[in-house]
This record gives structure tokens, sequence and C-alpha cells, in this order.
């Protein structure tokens, strides 16, 4: 194994250390709690189909440009 690699494992786990001693499940928890909230709040609305009708447009495009962008 090259003394790089090796050196930088060794400080991406010091680093990390101090972040796995704390609990990391009530922040990503929390987090995702806000996020389903509001998400679903808004899906709730009178324009909600028309944010999923945008949406799944948007995707859609993204899809079609990638596909083309990748045959030329």
């Amino acid at each position: 194994m090259p003394i790089r690699l090796v050196t930088a494992l060794a400080l991406l786990a010091l680093a990390a250390a101090p972040a796995a001693a704390g609990d990391g499940a009530v922040l990503v928890g929390s987090y995702w709690d806000g996020f389903s909230d509001f998400w679903t709040g808004a899906f709730r609305k009178q324009n909600g189909i028309v944010m999923l009708a945008l949406s799944v447009g948007a995707v859609c495009l993204f899809i079609i440009t990638r596909s083309k962008a990748k045959k030329s």
C-alpha cells in the first residue's frame, strides 16, 4: 500500500472520530422529519399536482438530454 494512501486513511479516521462519537441518528432523523413534513405539505396543497407534473417533466428532460449527449 502506498504511504500516501495509508496517511490519508489515518487522517480520515482521526478526523471522523469526533463525528462518530456523537449520535448521528438524531441529526439525520430530525432533518428527515422536517424534509418529509415540508414536501408532504407542499403536495397536499392545490398546486401539488402541478408541481408533480413539472418534476416529472424535468426528470424526463434530463433523461432525454443525457441520452442525446451520449449518442453524439
